[in-house]
């Protein structure tokens, strides 16, 4: 009888070192609470790294639109419509007058044919004279309307259409000395046009006064107007008793009209 006794004693005793069995569940439940934060922290380092990349991702994504939109302008036959051309910034000038100088921005029917128009458009306007600067943009077409696009023409008129100079000039060899200058009123009517004049006095010598305009367009005349008038005098005192004097005009001008 007392065998089974120790036997059964013996049996209980791996039972009764450990219980409630916390140490066996413990190191287990710790191991997984440290694996748990490193991969908090790794997740962390990962969003800290990918926020840089995803911003150079972006960066490098829209470079290579924009190589590719060049590229398919430069190459490829991109058909576009002009819908409208809006004229800002001309206080003084008239809007026909800009609209006849960029006329060949609605003719065009492409992306390239544009462009062309829009820097030959850019260069009539400086050639006026009457702009300090000309700024020609593409704008999207209405969103009916797909395919098309909108030309606005910004300008800035000059700030000071008054300018001239005068000068006085010598000749030792010939002791005699003379006086010239000229006057010029830009875009005066705000037509384009230019109103200069000019003077030029010597003593005992040939004497010179002109005035005249110049036009660029007016309504359906497509080439340039000009007119001059000037009067001469020559003084010959020096050599007789009589001065002579001349007066003429220059008149100057196409009259093809615009069909």
């Amino acid at each position: 009888m007392a065998t089974p006794v120790e036997q059964d004693q013996n049996r209980q005793e791996p039972i009764a070192e450990n219980p409630n069995g916390d140490e066996e569940h413990e190191e287990p439940s710790n191991g997984e609470d440290d694996e748990d934060d490193e991969d908090l922290d790794d997740d962390e380092e990962e969003e800290e790294e990918s926020q840089p990349l995803t911003e150079e991702s972006r960066l490098s994504a829209e470079r290579t639109k924009l190589e590719n939109l060049f590229r398919r302008l430069s190459t490829e036959r991109v058909t576009l419509r002009v819908h409208d051309v809006l004229i800002r910034g001309n206080t003084k000038t008239k809007d026909w007058l800009i609209e006849a100088e960029v006329e060949a921005l609605k003719n065009a029917n492409t992306m390239q044919e544009l462009l062309q128009a829009a820097s030959i458009a850019n260069a009539r306007l400086h050639r006026l004279e009457i702009f300090d600067s000309v700024n020609i943009t593409l704008d999207d077409g209405p969103p009916e309307l797909p395919g098309t696009a909108n030309v606005i023409v910004e300008v800035v008129e000059t700030n000071n259409p008054l300018t001239g100079n005068i000068g006085l000039f010598t000749k030792p060899e010939a002791r005699s000395w003379s006086l010239e200058g000229s006057l010029k009123w830009k875009n005066l009517l705000g037509y384009g046009d230019i109103w200069d004049g000019s003077l030029a006095y010597g003593w005992d010598q040939t004497s010179e006064l002109s005035a005249g305009v110049a036009l660029p367009r007016f309504k359906g005349l497509v080439t340039p107007m000009q007119a001059r008038i000037s009067l001469l005098s020559q003084d010959w005192l020096k050599f007789s008793s009589y001065k002579e004097q001349s007066v003429g005009s220059i008149p100057r001008s196409n009259f093809n009209q615009e069909s």
